[in-house]
């Protein structure tokens, strides 16, 4: 299935891009797909813990089952007052 991720914040700075397509296997999750960007962008790993990421601008856990053209979102950590 392909999906497309978007980067924002300190994550685009960091990756370099905007936004990715990724083809994936059918039943692939969040967590599958978290794994492979931090493959490919190794610059992340030290955010790994703290993304936000949301599905089809849902926030979304680990264990979200990903389907043909979700849109998948990477945010930083975010602070406010």
């Amino acid at each position: 299935m392909k999906i497309l991720v978007k980067f924002f914040a300190s994550c685009r700075e960091l990756s370099g891009k905007t936004g990715e397509e990724f083809q994936l296997p059918d039943k692939a999750t969040l967590k599958d797909l978290r794994s492979l960007v931090m493959t490919l962008h190794p610059i992340l790993e030290n955010m790994r813990d703290y993304l936000l990421i949301s599905v089809n601008e849902v926030f979304a856990i680990e264990q979200t089952e990903l389907k043909e053209g979700d849109v998948i979102a990477f945010f930083p950590p975010v602070s406010g007052g």
